[in-house]
Protein backbone atom coordinates (compact mmCIF):
# COMPACT_ATOMS: atom_id res chain seq x y z
CA UNK A 1 0.00 0.00 0.00
CA UNK A 2 1.88 3.03 -1.06
CA UNK A 3 2.46 5.99 1.49
CA UNK A 4 0.38 8.13 -0.06
CA UNK A 5 -3.05 6.10 1.01
CA UNK A 6 -1.46 5.63 4.32
CA UNK A 7 -1.41 8.83 5.11
CA UNK A 8 -5.11 9.15 3.71
CA UNK A 9 -5.93 6.71 6.59
CA UNK A 10 -3.88 9.06 9.15
CA UNK A 11 -5.63 11.98 8.45
CA UNK A 12 -8.90 10.87 8.16
CA UNK A 13 -8.73 8.93 12.10
CA UNK A 14 -6.73 12.62 13.22
CA UNK A 15 -10.46 14.64 10.97
CA UNK A 16 -12.41 12.02 13.34
CA UNK A 17 -10.99 13.38 16.80
CA UNK A 18 -11.44 16.77 15.44
CA UNK A 19 -15.09 16.04 14.99
CA UNK A 20 -15.49 14.61 18.48
CA UNK A 21 -14.01 17.49 19.94
CA UNK A 22 -16.18 20.27 17.90
CA UNK A 23 -20.00 17.74 18.60
CA UNK A 24 -17.98 17.97 22.56
CA UNK A 25 -17.88 21.42 22.03
CA UNK A 26 -21.84 21.73 21.22
CA UNK A 27 -22.93 20.58 24.65
CA UNK A 28 -26.07 19.77 25.68
CA UNK A 29 -27.07 20.84 21.97
CA UNK A 30 -25.52 17.74 20.50
CA UNK A 31 -28.03 14.84 21.48
CA UNK A 32 -28.28 12.38 18.06
CA UNK A 33 -30.90 9.46 18.69
CA UNK A 34 -28.86 7.45 17.35
CA UNK A 35 -26.29 5.76 19.46
CA UNK A 36 -24.01 5.19 16.89
CA UNK A 37 -22.89 9.19 16.75
CA UNK A 38 -22.90 9.03 20.19
CA UNK A 39 -20.18 10.89 22.11
CA UNK A 40 -18.94 8.23 23.87
CA UNK A 41 -19.66 5.70 20.63
CA UNK A 42 -17.76 7.94 18.66
CA UNK A 43 -14.91 8.30 21.02
CA UNK A 44 -14.97 4.51 20.78
CA UNK A 45 -14.70 4.10 17.05
CA UNK A 46 -12.04 6.53 17.01
CA UNK A 47 -9.94 4.71 20.02
CA UNK A 48 -10.60 1.59 17.62
CA UNK A 49 -9.04 3.08 14.55
CA UNK A 50 -5.80 4.37 16.39
CA UNK A 51 -5.28 0.68 17.08
CA UNK A 52 -6.12 -0.91 14.12
CA UNK A 53 -3.81 1.78 12.54
CA UNK A 54 -0.77 1.08 15.03
CA UNK A 55 -1.52 -2.71 14.15
CA UNK A 56 -0.80 -2.38 10.48
CA UNK A 57 2.01 -0.05 11.16
CA UNK A 58 3.76 -2.81 13.07
CA UNK A 59 3.02 -5.77 10.84
CA UNK A 60 4.10 -3.46 7.93
CA UNK A 61 7.17 -3.01 10.18
CA UNK A 62 7.96 -6.31 10.84
CA UNK A 63 6.76 -8.22 7.20
CA UNK A 64 9.32 -5.58 5.63
CA UNK A 65 12.24 -6.93 8.17
CA UNK A 66 11.56 -10.40 7.21
CA UNK A 67 11.16 -10.01 3.77
CA UNK A 68 14.57 -8.00 3.90
CA UNK A 69 16.09 -10.83 5.28
CA UNK A 70 14.54 -13.02 2.69
CA UNK A 71 16.18 -10.46 -0.03
CA UNK A 72 19.81 -11.12 2.06
CA UNK A 73 19.48 -15.10 1.79
CA UNK A 74 18.79 -14.97 -1.81
CA UNK A 75 21.04 -13.08 -3.10
CA UNK A 76 24.24 -15.36 -3.30
CA UNK A 77 21.49 -17.61 -5.49
CA UNK A 78 22.80 -16.78 -8.98
CA UNK A 79 26.45 -16.22 -8.12
CA UNK A 80 26.38 -20.12 -6.80
CA UNK A 81 24.58 -20.88 -9.78
CA UNK A 82 27.38 -19.74 -11.69
CA UNK A 83 30.00 -21.64 -9.77
CA UNK A 84 28.15 -24.75 -9.67
CA UNK A 85 27.53 -24.80 -13.64
CA UNK A 86 31.20 -24.09 -13.70
CA UNK A 87 32.33 -26.98 -11.49
CA UNK A 88 30.00 -29.00 -13.69
CA UNK A 89 31.68 -28.52 -16.29
CA UNK A 90 34.56 -29.51 -14.94
CA UNK A 91 33.26 -32.96 -14.46
CA UNK A 92 32.75 -33.21 -18.26
CA UNK A 93 29.29 -34.29 -17.68
CA UNK A 94 27.25 -36.06 -21.12
CA UNK A 95 26.12 -33.09 -23.05
CA UNK A 96 22.51 -33.61 -21.91
CA UNK A 97 23.43 -33.13 -18.23
CA UNK A 98 25.44 -29.86 -19.64
CA UNK A 99 22.53 -28.44 -21.35
CA UNK A 100 19.69 -29.24 -19.11
CA UNK A 101 22.38 -27.04 -16.23
CA UNK A 102 22.82 -24.34 -18.69
CA UNK A 103 18.75 -24.14 -19.18
CA UNK A 104 18.46 -24.22 -15.04
CA UNK A 105 20.93 -21.78 -14.47
CA UNK A 106 19.35 -19.00 -17.33
CA UNK A 107 15.92 -19.68 -15.28
CA UNK A 108 18.18 -18.81 -11.99
CA UNK A 109 19.90 -15.87 -13.94
CA UNK A 110 16.91 -14.66 -15.29
CA UNK A 111 17.94 -14.77 -18.70
CA UNK A 112 15.58 -15.88 -21.50
CA UNK A 113 16.30 -19.12 -22.92
CA UNK A 114 15.10 -19.12 -26.03
CA UNK A 115 16.15 -15.90 -27.94
CA UNK A 116 14.52 -16.28 -31.32
CA UNK A 117 12.71 -13.71 -32.67
CA UNK A 118 9.21 -13.45 -33.94
CA UNK A 119 9.00 -12.05 -37.67
CA UNK A 120 6.77 -9.21 -37.85
CA UNK A 121 4.68 -8.33 -41.10
CA UNK A 122 5.92 -5.63 -42.76
CA UNK A 123 3.79 -2.71 -41.51
CA UNK A 124 2.96 -4.33 -38.38
CA UNK A 125 4.05 -3.16 -34.94
CA UNK A 126 6.31 -5.37 -33.02
CA UNK A 127 4.41 -7.71 -30.81
CA UNK A 128 6.21 -7.69 -27.71
CA UNK A 129 7.48 -11.19 -26.16
CA UNK A 130 5.89 -12.14 -22.51
CA UNK A 131 9.03 -12.24 -20.33
CA UNK A 132 9.85 -15.82 -19.69
CA UNK A 133 12.26 -14.58 -16.64
CA UNK A 134 11.04 -16.90 -13.84
CA UNK A 135 11.92 -15.35 -10.66
CA UNK A 136 9.82 -15.31 -8.30
CA UNK A 137 11.18 -16.76 -5.23
CA UNK A 138 8.95 -19.51 -5.37
CA UNK A 139 10.73 -20.25 -8.64
CA UNK A 140 14.05 -19.77 -7.54
CA UNK A 141 13.83 -22.70 -4.91
CA UNK A 142 12.55 -25.03 -7.82
CA UNK A 143 15.34 -23.87 -9.96
CA UNK A 144 17.79 -24.22 -7.08
CA UNK A 145 16.18 -28.19 -5.98
CA UNK A 146 16.69 -28.67 -9.96
CA UNK A 147 20.17 -28.00 -9.59
CA UNK A 148 20.95 -29.53 -6.90
CA UNK A 149 19.00 -33.06 -8.40
CA UNK A 150 20.45 -32.69 -11.68
CA UNK A 151 24.49 -32.80 -9.93
CA UNK A 152 24.06 -35.00 -7.11
CA UNK A 153 23.02 -37.96 -9.85
CA UNK A 154 26.39 -36.79 -11.94
CA UNK A 155 28.95 -39.29 -10.53
CA UNK A 156 31.70 -36.87 -10.85
CA UNK A 157 30.27 -34.06 -9.46
CA UNK A 158 31.95 -34.38 -6.26
CA UNK A 159 33.80 -30.60 -5.63
CA UNK A 160 36.35 -29.74 -2.97
CA UNK A 161 34.65 -26.40 -2.02
CA UNK A 162 32.12 -26.70 1.03
CA UNK A 163 29.96 -24.49 -0.52
CA UNK A 164 29.64 -26.41 -3.92
CA UNK A 165 28.59 -29.83 -2.16
CA UNK A 166 25.24 -31.39 -2.67
CA UNK A 167 24.61 -31.80 1.26
CA UNK A 168 25.85 -28.19 1.60
CA UNK A 169 23.53 -26.78 -1.64
CA UNK A 170 20.15 -28.77 0.10
CA UNK A 171 21.26 -26.79 3.55
CA UNK A 172 20.96 -23.76 1.58
CA UNK A 173 18.44 -24.47 -0.04
CA UNK A 174 16.55 -25.37 2.94
CA UNK A 175 17.58 -21.93 4.45
CA UNK A 176 15.85 -20.18 1.27
CA UNK A 177 12.22 -22.27 1.74
CA UNK A 178 12.06 -21.12 5.26
CA UNK A 179 13.24 -17.35 4.71
CA UNK A 180 10.21 -17.60 2.11
CA UNK A 181 7.81 -19.36 4.27
CA UNK A 182 8.65 -16.85 7.05
CA UNK A 183 7.90 -13.66 4.24
CA UNK A 184 4.46 -15.33 3.66
CA UNK A 185 3.35 -16.03 7.28
CA UNK A 186 4.40 -12.26 8.25
CA UNK A 187 2.25 -10.83 5.20
CA UNK A 188 -0.46 -12.68 6.02
CA UNK A 189 -0.44 -10.87 9.52
CA UNK A 190 0.12 -7.72 7.92
CA UNK A 191 -2.79 -8.28 5.66
CA UNK A 192 -5.46 -9.10 8.01
CA UNK A 193 -4.66 -6.40 9.91
CA UNK A 194 -5.09 -4.11 6.74
CA UNK A 195 -8.49 -5.83 6.28
CA UNK A 196 -9.03 -5.03 10.31
CA UNK A 197 -8.20 -1.50 9.53
CA UNK A 198 -9.92 -0.96 7.02
CA UNK A 199 -13.22 -2.37 8.17
CA UNK A 200 -12.74 -0.08 11.28
CA UNK A 201 -12.56 2.95 9.02
CA UNK A 202 -14.35 2.13 5.77
CA UNK A 203 -17.43 -0.25 6.69
CA UNK A 204 -20.16 0.87 4.70
CA UNK A 205 -22.75 0.94 7.95
CA UNK A 206 -20.58 1.53 10.75
CA UNK A 207 -17.47 2.63 9.82
CA UNK A 208 -15.18 5.92 10.40
CA UNK A 209 -15.70 7.29 7.20
CA UNK A 210 -19.86 6.22 7.31
CA UNK A 211 -19.98 7.89 11.17
CA UNK A 212 -18.35 11.24 9.94
CA UNK A 213 -21.52 11.86 7.29
CA UNK A 214 -23.94 10.90 9.58
CA UNK A 215 -22.74 13.27 12.02
CA UNK A 216 -22.67 16.08 9.44
CA UNK A 217 -26.44 15.69 8.68
CA UNK A 218 -27.28 15.11 12.44
CA UNK A 219 -25.67 18.90 12.68
CA UNK A 220 -27.25 20.14 9.58
CA UNK A 221 -30.25 19.20 11.06
CA UNK A 222 -30.15 20.66 14.46
CA UNK A 223 -28.24 23.80 13.40
CA UNK A 224 -29.32 24.45 9.87
CA UNK A 225 -27.51 24.42 6.40
CA UNK A 226 -26.19 28.05 6.84
CA UNK A 227 -25.10 27.83 10.59
CA UNK A 228 -21.54 28.33 11.59
CA UNK A 229 -21.84 25.18 13.27
CA UNK A 230 -22.33 22.98 9.86
CA UNK A 231 -19.76 25.48 8.35
CA UNK A 232 -17.20 24.57 10.96
CA UNK A 233 -17.67 20.54 10.79
CA UNK A 234 -18.67 20.10 6.90
CA UNK A 235 -15.40 21.78 5.64
CA UNK A 236 -13.72 18.62 7.26
CA UNK A 237 -13.07 16.29 4.62
CA UNK A 238 -12.74 12.40 4.92
CA UNK A 239 -11.69 9.92 1.80
CA UNK A 240 -12.32 6.58 1.16
CA UNK A 241 -8.83 4.29 0.38
CA UNK A 242 -10.11 0.40 0.55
Amino acid sequence: MSSKSETGHAKNISNFETVIGICTGYGPAYNPSNEKISIAELTTVHSNSVNSSNLVKTTEAYFNDIEGKRMIVFKPLKRLATRILAALKGTQPPATVLADAKTINFKIQGRRVDTVVKEVAPGENEVRRISVSQQSYDLKIEHLDKFISLVALEPNYLPNENDLKVTALNAYKSEMISSNVNVKTAYVTYSNAMIARNHVLYDPIDGLVARSILIKDYVKSVFGTSSPEFKQISKINFRRFN
